[in-house]
């Protein structure tokens, strides 16, 4: 509890230093009802991107967003898929209960999202359309953490969520390809009066959350300053044996309001982390394992451990009987570590010149620092201060001009978007063993180093990657492979400048068309770390251009009726460790299609209280292959969701995905990759050598390991006295682990309730996650991200029935 109250009183006493009457907030306080909207400040102009009065927690489905086209739209009338998320629906979906991500939480407010078990907690954003999504803050892609984050994204700082699917536009534009992105908005000071709250958060299986949040107009500045605090802390253990979570995080927002022309807002947010990845958790996936709980068990010695088809025992020398197991059990090395610090800092200035003009500059930057290992993998990581600081201004003008039926009507948003990013990133992963260790062994003894055919590639330049050689910082004894490639080793530099325009045209009264264009100018400079052996030192230095063009043309029949056309094309890039590039990466590295075609219809019905969205979409992208040309990737879907709230006190959302892809690997030498490509069961059977590293023959292969079908919804009832109870609702059709098409997880449902109560001055909430106990599965990573090569190699046991309370205090 010391560790609670300690930054409880830190904040209680910067709060009465700050609060210019603190004492009369709180014996007047707020008499209306907690339901209705706190009073919000004095109009700041006309520039709505930035909201400065308190979270309102009645107000589930904001009806606007900034995050498609880069300046705010109402939800109707914005021609892309967007899912905005506010604080209500957080709390209601789950989303933080672990305080980082889970696999799940954002699958119940849009089934197009899911986040890879592998990457539980350590990922800034959810798979979106079967891959990795972007991550933006206020409208800035973070890319630090590209192309795997491996280290747990902090909530603490987020006051609401947009989740757009389908890559950005000419506004944002993104670096790599992907499927959707979020755009995190965090907290904003509180310019109307003080205000704050403290919380605590304890669930089972060891989960200790607490925090405290302040903020208001600072005193003698007439309401033109104000700002707001926020701490975090997390001391949690996990449902499997051995993992943990411990995080520190200290959030602050100070907003400058001089007049009506002119706002600044600065964010800082500061981070440190101990914890263990859970990328490798329960292996040998079987279909005995899936449907009956059934385990494999048997070892080999660790000296004798391998990877590929050489010096690698047959599994039915060692491999015994299946039998029954707990799903708390891993096969993790208990020394296994993750250590990190991550530091952000914002500064957007907003000046309204007249009122056809505006500037927009939004300044960012980002570092972080990470060492990982999981030696019974084998991965080591060591990011060594990384860093990125980006700036974009934008001029957005509004003009008519004449047209063929009339004056056009033009909002153009046009500017200029620049990147400087440092990376030193050292990657070792290509002794892949996860399914050599069993859980019945010493825990002590799953470590890859204990293997003579590891031991065979330190110092060996013709080892895998370029061998294995220790990072030479430390600051613990890790390993790395200089010429890894894709998502590997790199110390890299670069600069991105991208010039962009996007114009909104409105040809008439009830048809409107978006027009965008940007080119991205990387000016890239890349090599081998420190530490790499003089004659297997490689450099990049290369300049090249990646376009990008989207058009979305919206037809608005009705005020409450709109129906849109989207397509947006671009080339992107593929990035190693850190977010920078490999020495080895050529052209084809640079220039990597990312293609969206999406047609829809938005309905917004009784008086706004129903809102209906549906949308059919086909991507194309490409794979990127370390040493073979890219791979093209096209998937097909339709998806709709409906929200519906009469009255506060009542709301729901339903949704529905149906979805699937193809890898086309017919022009390649070979066929897509896996760590192991057939079941436990099958190298047992055939006296096949475990973790044998192999690809399949060229030719088309369908989308693995990602749901056909998603139906997933939310609904929640107030009653007056302020008790409550939501229900979550997830439906997911089978899917398979790998491309052979043996392993499949059956159809399965995960059903979550919470019953909550709000008061003027509290909040209490019991979230009953998975109450029906379903002995649910994942894979370990989904659809076509990159963690897809060991699905056959281990899986995710889903958390079974568990329990979490909240309760927060306001003052």
């Amino acid at each position: 509890m010391g560790k609670f109250f300690i930054p409880f009183l830190f904040f209680c006493f910067v709060s009465l230093f700050l609060s210019p009457s603190f004492s009369q907030d709180w014996t007047q306080g707020d008499t209306q009802n907690f339901l209705q909207e706190d009073p919000s400040p004095p109009p700041v102009s006309t520039l709505p991107e930035v909201t400065v009065s308190a979270s309102k927690l009645s107000e589930v489905f904001d009806t606007e967003s900034s995050s498609c086209y880069g300046t705010p739209m109402p939800i109707l009338d914005t021609p892309r898929a967007v899912s905005p998320i506010s604080q209500t629906l957080m709390k209601t979906a789950g989303l933080g209960s672990w305080g980082k991500l889970d696999p799940l939480s954002f699958t119940y407010i849009n089934p197009a999202a899911m986040v890879d078990p592998s990457q539980t907690g350590c990922a800034s954003a959810p798979d979106i359309r079967g891959t990795t999504g972007l991550t933006f803050i206020n409208g800035m892609e973070e890319t630090v953490n590209m192309p795997l984050q491996d280290v747990p994204w902090n909530l603490n700082m987020v006051e609401s969520i947009d989740l757009v699917e389908g890559p950005p536009g000419a506004v944002y534009g993104s670096t790599q390809p992907s499927n959707g992105y979020v755009n995190y908005i965090t907290k904003q000071p509180y310019f109307d009066r003080f205000r704050g709250d403290v919380w605590d958060t304890t669930g089972m299986y060891d989960q200790y959350m607490w925090g405290a949040d302040i903020g208001g107009p600072i005193k003698g500045t007439q309401g033109r300053l104000a700002y707001r605090f926020s701490y975090m802390g997390i001391e949690s253990g996990s449902y499997y044996e051995l993992i943990k979570d411990n995080q520190q995080n200290f959030y602050a927002a100070l907003g400058y309001r001089p007049s009506t022309d002119y706002q600044a807002d600065l964010y800082l947010d500061f981070g440190t982390y101990s914890y263990m990845l859970e990328d490798v958790l329960l292996n040998r996936p079987t279909e005995a394992l899936i449907q009956n709980g059934l385990y494999y068990p048997g070892f080999l010695p660790p000296s004798e451990v391998n990877t590929g088809t050489v010096n690698n025992p047959p599994a039915s020398g060692y491999l015994g009987t299946p039998i029954p197991i707990s799903r708390r059990v891993n096969v993790k090395y208990p020394g296994d570590l993750g250590r990190a610090q991550t530091a952000m800092a914002q500064w957007i200035q907003r000046f309204q010149i007249n009122d056809h003009l505006r500037v927009v500059n939004n300044t960012f930057f980002w570092y972080q620092s990470h060492v990982s290992s999981e030696d019974e993998f084998f991965f080591n990581e060591a990011w060594i201060g990384n860093y990125e600081i980006d700036n974009r201004t934008e001029v957005l003008l509004n003009f008519d001009t004449a047209g063929p039926i009339g004056p056009i009507s033009h909002s153009l948003d046009t500017g200029l978007d620049s990147r400087y990013q440092y990376v030193l990133a050292y990657d070792s992963f290509n002794f892949v063993v996860p399914n050599g260790w069993s859980v019945f062994e010493n825990p002590y003894l799953r470590n890859a180093l204990f293997s003579q055919n590891f031991q065979a590639l330190i110092g060996n330049p013709s080892g895998p990657g370029g061998g294995e050689w220790l990072v030479p910082s430390g600051p613990y004894p890790l390993y790395f492979e200089p010429l890894n490639g894709a998502t590997g080793s790199n110390l890299s530099r670069y600069l991105r400048i991208a010039p962009f325009a996007q114009d909104r045209l409105q040809l008439s009264q009830n048809l409107f068309l978006i027009l965008g264009a940007r080119m991205n100018l990387y000016l890239v400079s890349a090599e081998t770390p420190p530490g790499t052996p003089p004659l297997l030192f490689e450099s990049l230095n290369t300049s090249q251009l990646a376009p990008l063009v989207n058009i979305s043309p919206y037809w608005k029949p009705y005020p409450w009726m709109s129906f849109y056309f989207n397509f947006n094309l671009q080339q992107t890039t593929v990035v190693a460790g850190g977010g920078g590039y490999s020495p080895l990466f050529g052209a084809s590295a640079f220039h990597l299609l990312n293609e969206l075609e999406e047609i829809g219809a938005k309905f917004s019905l009784v008086e706004n209280k129903l809102f209906f969205s549906g949308d059919l979409f086909s991507e194309n992208t490409y794979l990127f292959n370390f040493g073979l040309p890219p791979t093209p990737v096209n998937i097909k879907g339709f998806e709709m969701s409906v929200q519906y709230q009469p009255f506060d006190r009542f709301w729901l959302k339903a949704n529905t995905l149906f979805m699937n892809g193809v890898e086309n690997w017919s022009g390649l030498p070979t066929g897509p990759p896996l760590a192991q490509t057939y079941s436990t069961a099958t190298a047992f059977l055939l006296s096949l050598p475990l973790d044998n590293s192999g690809t399949f023959p060229p030719g088309k292969y369908a989308l693995i390991a990602w749901p056909e079908q998603i139906f997933s919804g939310l609904v929640s009832y107030q009653f007056k006295k302020g008790i409550g109870i939501s229900l979550g609702a997830l439906l997911m059709s089978d899917m398979y682990l790998g491309y052979e098409h043996q392993e499949r997880i059956p159809t399965q449902f995960i059903l979550n309730g919470q019953l909550f109560y709000t008061a003027h001055r509290w909040e209490a909430r019991l979230s009953l996650f998975n109450f029906t106990n379903e002995h649910y599965w994942l894979p370990n990573g989904f659809g076509f991200t990159q963690v897809r090569t060991l699905n056959l190699d281990t899986i995710f046991p889903g958390w079974p029935f568990w329990v979490e309370g909240t309760l927060l205090y306001r003052f």
